[in-house]
């Protein structure tokens, strides 16, 4: 495992202090648990946009260059 240092202001240490002392844990490993869940959140964002065009019936190809050519003013 990777260390890495990061800085936090010091009402969120006493808070991540706080709550690891109520779930018997180390305030590391709340942190741990809490970038995990993000990532995990985040990439299942990135993984429901795959294939979102997949059953439309629009040409990929039209559709962008209709978009290229469009006027933007």
């Amino acid at each position: 495992m990777t260390r890495i240092v990061i800085d936090l202001p010091e009402e969120d240490l006493r808070q991540w202090d706080n709550l690891a002392a109520i779930r018997h844990l180390s305030r590391a490993e709340l942190i741990r648990q809490a970038l995990s869940g993000y990532l995990a959140d985040n990439r299942a964002d990135s993984n429901n946009a795959f294939g979102l065009w997949a059953n439309s019936n629009t040409d990929g190809i039209l559709y962008e260059s209709q978009v290229r050519n469009h006027d933007w003013e």
